[in-house]
């Protein structure tokens, strides 16, 4: 995916509410853009620049 989930959002922020989603991005120094309702979408390769890494995306793990 290009972007970050909400999920994976709120795991790199630790935050559930865009306001404070946002002030932790701009603490990290992390590009976003906002969208009408305030949420910040944060594209995955800016992230990894930023961090220095990659972001694995989990893989669905099988139950047997």
């Amino acid at each position: 995916m290009l972007t970050l989930t909400a999920e994976e959002l709120r795991e790199l922020t630790q935050r559930k509410h865009a306001d404070a989603q946002r002030a932790v991005l701009d603490a990290l120094g992390i590009h976003y853009r906002t969208l009408p309702d305030g949420k910040p979408v944060v594209l995955r390769s800016t992230v990894e620049a930023a961090l220095g890494g990659t972001m694995r995306t989990p893989e669905p793990q099988l139950r047997l």
